[in-house]
């Protein structure tokens, strides 16, 4: 219908849109993808395009993991979800399709692609940071990533900031000076938001740096490596250590002894001598409940709680750390000491009183300390992400022995977890009782064994046949990738799914084309 340089404009178009897109919500993704499919059926000459994908390795290797789990409908008895996964995971079949029979990719192309990357990036974390920071007053670590879950956020952060690196040493002017500076902005907006994981797989990316240069340097670079990683690893230790302390050493104070009764004379209730803490002090200790609950209805009457099934126990709760956390007893005297200030922050969930004023990041660290606590008491683990994902992991396996060959079937992951859980008698409530968060368990429960060996075999042999030709900046991707896949379903969701299928697919696609135009034994430099 139109001239080649037309379709060339278009799929430019759809392409760079895509790059920005993915970053800033789900129709900004899936819209650049419509785009570059119809160019594709437009454009026709469907038979050269057949002749240039029939005999090439890579393209069948890469839809090798989409066909797996087509392959996988066949078994499955859940056909409403098998079919949701599959139109889910279109882009792994998609974009070879496209990237592979059209116009050689080259270095310039993928610097275009970062750039238009790297400006989604900057335009996700402006708008959270403005959005959390200015227009509301977000409290929930979880809510500051707008478009995205935190953990994705974090990963296309840390990939572009490889990127900005890899161009900085590369360029020169104000596009260099930009792409010095736009790290740092990059980090300062994974402390801001609190982007835990983002920031560990930053850690994670040094290492991976240092370690390649210890391999690779001269000694005086190997010692800088080895002196930044111990650098890094102390800081993050004493500060994760300082949190701890504050959070966890019991403090001597009378409110850590129990005591018999109020100044009013009521009895108190201790119903844990030895377990939760805030800044040190005991939770579940030197309790006047009936104190409390009347000294609090004073103040706010329509927001009572008592043990009736229809008041606001979670209010109670949170009055309790929050006395804790300032070292009160938790009577109407300890309630008394309690500024206008303090009653507002209890009744917006505030469980600690420097808790207003720390930054995501800091909230997060105080979750995962008091998670760790929680689960080295045996309190519950529900809502605890770190310590959960041992029990998916548990129902995930007990599952895999049922169908290990393969699989339950593509549609039916979830059906085997929920009756796992029920089998092992999992403490987890109905609520928590989720996927496996890691996508090789997800695949070896779906597709079992076999599956999980086409899955291997698509995403690693790619890399073996063309890793003299692949771009620097695959390497920080594929460790990102895999990290996870680790800890991740990150092919269940659209964001997870558009950042390892957009950047695995484009970047193998340049490495491919770019062995075609190298001559046999011949080095590659970039």
């Amino acid at each position: 219908m139109f001239s080649q340089l037309v379709h060339r404009y278009i799929y430019l178009f759809g392409l760079f849109s895509l790059a920005f897109g993915m970053m800033v919500g789900t129709v900004p993704t899936s819209v650049p993808q419509l785009i570059l499919a119809g160019n594709w059926v437009i454009e026709g000459r469907f038979r050269l395009k057949w002749d240039r994908l029939r005999r090439n390795h890579l393209f069948w290797l890469l839809i090798s993991v989409y066909l797996v789990h087509v392959a996988g409908l066949f078994y499955s008895n859940d056909l409403d979800a098998a079919l949701h996964d599959i139109r889910t995971k279109l882009p792994l079949i998609f974009l070879p399709l496209v990237f592979l029979s059209a116009l050689d990719p080259d270095e310039r192309l993928l610097q275009q692609v970062f750039g238009f990357f790297i400006a989604g990036c900057v335009a996700n974390t402006l708008w959270c940071l403005v959005y959390s920071f200015a227009l509301h007053d977000v409290e929930v670590v979880r809510n500051a990533s707008r478009f995205m879950s935190h953990i994705r956020l974090g990963l296309y952060l840390n990939l572009a900031i490889a990127g900005c690196i890899y161009y900085a040493r590369r360029g020169s002017g104000a596009k260099r000076i930009m792409y010095w500076l736009l790290p740092f902005y990059f980090i300062f907006s994974m402390v801001a938001l609190g982007l835990a994981s983002g920031l560990a797989n930053f850690i994670l990316l040094i290492l991976f740096f240092c370690v390649v240069k210890v391999f690779r340097a001269p000694w005086r670079t190997r010692i800088a490596a080895g002196a930044c990683l111990v650098l890094i690893a102390i800081v993050v230790l004493l500060y994760v250590d300082h949190v701890r302390d504050g959070q966890l050493q019991v403090k001597n104070s009378l409110v850590n002894r129990p005591q018999r009764v109020t100044p009013g004379g009521n009895s108190y209730f201790h119903f844990d001598t030895a377990g939760q803490k805030e800044n040190g002090y005991y939770v579940l200790m030197n309790i006047q409940p009936d104190e409390l609950r009347r000294a609090w209805n004073s103040d706010f009457p329509a927001d009572t709680f008592s043990y009736h099934p229809g008041h606001n126990l979670q209010r109670y709760e949170v009055l309790l750390r929050y006395l804790s956390s300032k070292g009160l007893m938790k009577d109407s005297l300890g309630y008394a000491q309690l500024n206008d200030g303090d009653k507002n922050y209890v009744r917006n969930g505030f469980t600690n009183f420097r808790q207003p004023g720390w930054n995501f990041l800091q909230r997060r660290v105080y979750e995962l300390v008091n998670e760790y606590d929680e689960s080295l008491n045996g309190r519950g683990v529900n809502g605890h992400s770190f310590t959960m994902r041992l029990y998916f992991w548990n129902a995930t396996f007990h599952a895999i022995r049922r169908n290990y060959l393969f699989g339950s079937g593509t549609g039916d992951v979830q059906a085997e977890l929920d009756r796992s859980y029920r089998e092992t008698a999992s403490p987890l409530s109905q609520e928590w009782r989720k996927r496996p968060h890691n996508q090789f368990l997800t695949v070896t429960l779906g597709l079992g064994i076999f599956g999980l060996l086409v899955f291997l075999t698509g995403i690693f042999l790619p890399v073996l046949l063309l890793r003299k030709t692949l771009h620097p900046l695959y390497w920080p991707f594929l460790v990102l990738a895999v990290v996870s896949f680790l800890f991740e379903d990150t092919l269940e969701t659209q964001a997870g799914l558009t950042f390892y299928a957009f950047f695995n697919t484009f970047f193998l696609c340049e490495a491919w084309f770019r062995k075609q135009r190298t001559p046999a034994g011949s080095q590659v430099s970039h």
